[in-house]
């Protein structure tokens, strides 16, 4: 997946590029947008196991 394939209207390719060389706080409104265009949990991003 790209970031231009993970960006839409709500979180931008910058913003998904920051966030992934941790340059901006990642919120739970992101995280939430994130997994809502994964179609995955939020808690999903999260798990290590």
């Amino acid at each position: 997946m790209t970031q231009d394939n993970l960006a839409s209207e709500k979180i931008s390719r910058p913003i998904i590029s920051l966030i992934e060389i941790a340059k901006t706080d990642l919120t739970v409104s992101k995280v939430k947008i994130i997994a809502d265009t994964l179609n995955v949990l939020p808690k999903d991003l999260f798990d290590f196991d």
